[in-house]
């Protein structure tokens, strides 16, 4: 009888953190194959050299070794959409080729910035996007006339940091066919060329076409890879699948991953009521119903596209109330400090009626909730599904979880609920909430993943790029210091320990995705998934975790080297300027911000954008 794993590869290292209590550190590993087959030390392995073919591989001698890296909520086809752009945000932005988009944190830095990106693409004719100028930092919005004298002879178009509003110059507007006839709607400013909410869709409609070109939205794929390798990540979640059409977004991310030299696995969660309200033709809205016993069926379907590094897991994207970022959470008592309300995505009603029938369908559930009024509901939700058909060992996960009182925590950890929060709020939003919307307590205590843990709760981290760098590392730093922009600490009882920080990206990250049998610890039979530092995070300490360099990662038993490590560029919020507080204005329904979750924005692009996917074939 022949041996089982007939051929081995050893990796001996200066360390290796496994994640697995019963044997947390070893300095080797075997691997055949994709899969790892003792952990240990040399000696340790010598029950398996015998009959076998060995190779010792020295390159991660050196090194330190973790279980590869999991973000389990990003969007790829938002980064594709905007890393082509002119990235001219108010923090720095690290780009793939090994650059850095600085930070402008003034109107005027904006501006000149924007004529440098202009002049170096003059001569051209083709459309030229930027993305990040936001008003909090800048200053007023750009107008149309001050857009013309930047560029006065191609298209040019300003997306805001929040993706809900786009200011054009003329050309743009031709180049896009719009009269102002077209643009009779109350969310369009024809004569300033700002759309906003609802009133992009006007705009976008008729500019999709080319940012769906391979050139553009396959071109920025490729950036978003490479900036995930270089990030130590091996596996995502792509947390909304069927944004922009299942067709297109299968054919460009296969293209862009499935191939040799590309370490990345990707576990799809379909997004249900885009995939819903499409299959209706109608246009999302938070009080209907997306028709989800045809979306159970549309999911169904979905696995039958699966290949070796993309997969589609048994699972359900769902959205309770709105954004962090543009203070549209729904909060409770004593609520916003300036009065203001936030928004549903989905009514309580509608996000009831969806967890039901996916629950009782044995689906797993991933939803987005932030505020605590959110949380309310989405318990509520869980409850009654529970007690009409009790589930075990159920995951279902609340994502991103801005603000949550104590009291949910404990019912969240009661219910068997799991968190995959965005430690970035904290460091981001934690000192000018403080100021503007919640207040000093409630502020300090956004993402209080400390108490989460405490209750018993599983808290994984993501970035909900670009939300946040495709960077765990720096997320992990994030959660276990909870510095904020001014170097303050906020609600230093809920950083968490350097052990748990490092879990919310490797096995509790897994976990949340149901997948955790098979890749988030470095253990004998799963997956042979590393991410290969330079040096210890044990040695460097929490404080440390945002200058570790990602040497480079193993994926399924290959050994991929990146080009330039992370940590030697820079880190996006802890190189930012301090925001200036005092120039925040909370975000209304009514204003020209979003309506709704700028995460959200581009799922809507799925009914906005189907005749030019259609078009595209």
């Amino acid at each position: 009888m022949p041996l089982p794993y007939p051929k081995l590869t050893l990796y001996p290292a200066r360390k290796v953190i496994t994640m697995d209590a019963s044997l947390p550190e070893a300095t080797a590993v075997a691997v055949s194959g994709d899969t790892i087959v003792a952990v240990g030390d040399l000696d340790s392995f010598a029950p398996w050299r015998e009959g076998r073919e060995v190779v010792v591989d020295e390159r991660l001698r050196d090194k330190v070794l973790m279980p590869g890296l999991i973000d389990n909520h990003v969007h790829p086809w938002l980064g594709a959409l905007l890393l082509p752009t002119a990235l001219i945000a108010p923090e720095d932005w690290r780009l793939a080729d090994g650059g850095v988009a600085r930070a402008a944190s003034s109107r005027d830095e904006w501006w000149a910035r924007l004529r440098e990106a202009v002049k170096a693409k003059s001569g051209g004719t083709e459309l030229m996007a930027s993305w990040g100028f936001h008003h909090g930092f800048h200053g007023r919005r750009p107008r149309r006339s001050e857009l013309d004298e930047v560029c006065p002879d191609r298209p040019l178009i300003v997306w805001h940091r929040s993706f809900h509003e786009i200011f054009a110059n003329t050309r743009a507007l031709q180049f896009a066919g719009l009269s102002k006839a077209d643009c009779a709607h109350p969310q369009i400013d024809w004569d300033e060329g700002h759309f906003f909410e609802i009133g992009t869709k006007t705009l976008l409609a008729k500019l999709m076409p080319h940012f769906l070109k391979p050139e553009w939205f396959n071109a920025g794929l490729e950036q978003m890879a490479k900036l995930m390798h270089q990030g130590g990540l091996t596996t995502i979640a792509d947390m909304g699948f069927g944004s922009l059409g299942g067709d297109f977004e299968f054919g460009a991310w296969e293209a862009a991953v499935e191939r040799p030299g590309r370490p990345i696995r990707c576990f799809n969660i379909a997004h249900a009521g885009a995939l819903g309200f499409r299959a209706q033709g109608k246009q999302a809205a938070a009080h209907e119903d997306p028709g989800f016993e045809k979306v159970l069926q549309i999911i169904d379907a979905l696995p039958a596209r699966d290949t070796r590094r993309m997969k589609t897991l048994k699972a359900a994207k769902l959205y309770a109330d709105g954004a962090m970022f543009s203070q549209l959470m729904r909060i409770n008592a004593p609520g916003y400090m300036d009065g203001h309300e936030g928004e549903w995505m989905m009514t309580p009603e509608v996000l009831a009626k969806g967890v039901r029938t996916f629950w009782e369908a044995g689906y797993g559930l991933h939803v987005h909730v932030n505020g605590d009024a959110g949380v309310d509901a989405l318990l509520g939700a869980l409850d009654a599904a529970m007690h009409a058909r009790p589930r075990f060992d159920h995951r279902f996960a609340f994502h991103h979880l801005g603000y949550a009182s104590a009291a949910q925590v404990r019912r969240m950890a009661a219910l068997g609920v799991v968190a995959s929060v965005n430690p970035y709020y904290v460091h981001a939003l934690a000192d000018s909430y403080s100021v503007l919307g919640l207040g000093p307590e409630r502020a300090s205590q956004i993402v209080r993943a400390g108490s989460m843990v405490r209750a018993g709760v599983p808290v994984s981290f993501h970035s909900d790029f670009m939300m946040a760098p495709t960077e765990p590392l720096f997320l992990a730093w994030c959660a276990a210091t909870r510095e904020t922009r001014s170097g303050a600490v906020a609600a230093p009882s809920e950083c968490l320990t350097l052990d748990q920080a490092l879990r919310g990206i490797t096995i509790d990250a897994a976990h949340a995705l149901g997948r955790d049998h098979e890749i988030g610890s470095i253990v004998a039979g799963k997956k042979a998934d590393f991410t290969v530092l330079d040096d210890d995070p044990f040695r460097v300490g929490a404080k440390g975790l945002k200058d570790l360099k990602v040497w480079g990662t193993v994926f399924e038993g290959e050994v991929f080297a990146v080009a330039r490590p992370a940590a030697a560029l820079h880190r996006p919020a802890v190189h930012a300027r301090p925001a200036r507080a005092h120039r925040y204005r909370p975000v209304r329904p009514a204003c020209c911000g979003a309506a709704e979750d700028r995460c959200d924005t581009v799922h809507r692009l799925a009914s906005w954008a189907s005749e030019a996917t259609r078009s595209l074939g």
